[in-house]
């Protein structure tokens, strides 16, 4: 059985950054990927947001990508401790930090090692999302 490695996140705008990411969790063992659900997103990025389903398809379709997993909470703690990974894997920007990850006292009950992956970021989201022409958003079939 391969070791269990979970990332999470808002995978908003799926971007070349995102699949390094996925691509370096997978050398650790089977990747699960955490994503926000729609409420969540819809209060950080209002109407500028991919629908689950969308965000949730395309994680899906990523080689590295073992299964999908969403939560609902704002933070994944529960998700942590359902799953009960062996490895975290958060991005760059991310650090070992309790105010960087709240799930980091659930990291520790269940025993697993986080891992911030050792890159620049190279993309942000929230700023391709601003990049982007609101009338890109108004195409997707919202919050279904």
């Amino acid at each position: 059985m391969k070791v269990e490695v979970l990332v999470t996140g808002t995978f908003n705008i799926v971007h070349a950054g995102h699949v390094r990411l996925l691509e370096f969790a997978s050398r650790y063992g089977k990747v699960t990927v955490g994503i926000n659900a729609d409420p969540y997103l819809k209060i950080k990025y209002g109407d500028l947001a991919v629908p689950l389903v969308d965000r949730s398809y395309v994680l899906k379709s990523i080689k590295y990508v073992d299964s999908v997993i969403i939560f609902r909470e704002d933070t994944p703690e529960s998700l942590v401790r359902k799953v009960r990974p062996r490895y975290y894997v958060k991005g760059p920007d991310y650090e070992l930090t309790s105010e960087s990850l709240p799930e980091l006292e659930a990291l520790q009950e269940v025993g697993a090692y986080p891992i911030v992956q050792p890159a620049d970021k190279e993309y942000n989201s929230s700023e391709l999302v601003k990049a982007l022409q609101p009338s890109v958003f108004d195409k997707l079939d919202k919050y279904g």
